[in-house]
């Protein structure tokens, strides 16, 4: 059953010149975008707002609402789902897009109903760019809106940033979050956008901001769009631009700034407790590498400066404790054809040894290592030179890399 409406379907080709076309990134804004009578359907039975599906990346309780358990909402909420998994949807969006291979998320993670209310804005920001389970390439927003009533003047329209970083060069685009009213913008490290503070008259209160959501993703990506994991990056807001020197603060003025000042905090602090878990998860990692060492020995600690792809950056630490007396280490190391000449400084239980590699071929190094059973062996090893293949510009891989091992042996008596 298509739920599109029939003329939007038609204007594909159109929708598709509009989206290259956009400015300050690909985007297009489609009126009318679903069957008229679904859409007052899924007004009708558009969620209430509680508060366990209001808590903000702090834990607290916030001015939004998120249910991501769409199919559970109504049989419109469940109507709709069928449909987004449809190839005449997605073959839609690609249509309109250039985006081929687009896949449906069923988890709707950060996506599904949205309700915002009174004193609720969204800074500037771009999303997080891997679906943390599926591990796919997040490629598009689709927003559709489910407000019959809003005016400008009342905020919450998404404005689309093309640097919210610089305010001063900053070029946006607004887009009133009107009744069936979809968007559609491709999301990449540069897709900027939020929405302003949602600021209603007395008389009309009691209303909020509802939308409806759902990010598309692939497999692959190009290469030269992909970035490194990330969570959603928010850019705090600066001071109003009508505030100048010599100002006289209000008592709203003082509201206001205390607003933001609260909000650039909670930004700060969620940021901090990220940190603080990925340093532990850094440290779990590095504690459980492993050189990958044939013979007789423990390592205690782990090893540092390796990835689990056996590449190696310019210095490498690690530890080994044998348990039968030894002879020789046997390093095998194959350093890229992009690094010509790599030299080796190898420290090896006190001792220090000068190596230099051939490119694009495996060297074999066999150091002497008299070393009693029990006796802890430090292992250090300075490259001189890195390469990152991003710099070459087919590779998403931002790793100073030295070369790669191959193999590290121990040699007994």
């Amino acid at each position: 059953m298509t739920m599109i409406d029939a003329g939007v379907l038609q204007r594909a080709d159109g929708l598709a010149r509009e989206f290259q076309a956009a400015q300050p990134f690909r985007f297009v804004a489609i009126d009318d975008f679903l069957d008229r009578g679904l859409c007052e359907r899924l007004l009708a039975d558009f969620p209430g707002f509680e508060a366990r599906n209001a808590l903000n990346e702090m834990g607290e309780v916030g001015g939004k609402a998120v249910r991501m358990d769409v199919r559970d909402i109504s049989d419109a909420y469940r109507d709709l789902d069928r449909y987004l998994q449809t190839p005449e949807f997605l073959e839609f969006v690609s249509t309109v897009t250039g985006i081929p291979d687009l896949l449906y998320d069923p988890d709707y993670v950060g996506g599904g109903t949205h309700e915002n209310r009174q004193g609720q804005s969204l800074a500037p920001h771009v999303d997080f760019n891997f679906h943390p389970r599926t591990r796919w390439h997040r490629r598009l927003n689709l927003i559709v809106y489910l407000n019959p009533e809003w005016e400008d003047a009342w905020g919450g329209s998404l404005e689309l940033h093309s640097d919210p970083w610089n305010p001063a060069a900053n070029r946006t685009t607004s887009i009133a979050p009107l009744f069936n009213k979809a968007v559609v913008f491709e999301t990449t490290e540069t897709s900027w956008h939020g929405f302003t503070e949602i600021r209603l008259p007395p008389e009309r209160a009691e209303l909020s901001r509802k939308s409806f959501a759902i990010y598309l993703y692939t497999v692959e990506r190009p290469a030269q769009d992909t970035a490194p994991s990330h969570a959603t990056i928010y850019v705090p807001e600066s001071l109003p631009a009508d505030w100048q020197a010599g100002r006289t603060l209000s008592a709203d003025d003082l509201a206001e700034l205390g607003n933001r000042f609260t909000r650039m905090r909670g930004q700060l602090h969620f940021l901090y407790e990220r940190e603080k878990k990925f340093a532990g998860h850094i440290a779990e990692l590095e504690a459980a590498m492993r050189l990958e060492l044939q013979g007789y020995a423990t390592q205690p600690d782990g090893a540092r400066g390796v990835w689990p792809d056996r590449w190696a950056g310019a210095e490498v630490e690690a530890r080994f404790v044998p348990t039968r007396a030894t002879r020789t280490l046997s390093l095998e190391l194959w350093v890229p054809p992009q690094i010509d000449g790599q030299q080796l400084r190898i420290e090896l239980d006190g001792t220090l040894h000068t190596r230099s590699l051939m490119p694009g071929m495996p060297t074999t190094i066999d150091l002497p290592l008299e070393a009693a059973a029990g006796h802890a062996v430090s292992l250090r090893i300075h490259a001189a030179r890195s390469w990152t293949p991003s710099a070459d510009g087919d590779s998403a891989d931002v790793r100073a890399l030295a070369y790669r091992i191959m193999g590290v042996a121990i040699r007994h008596r």
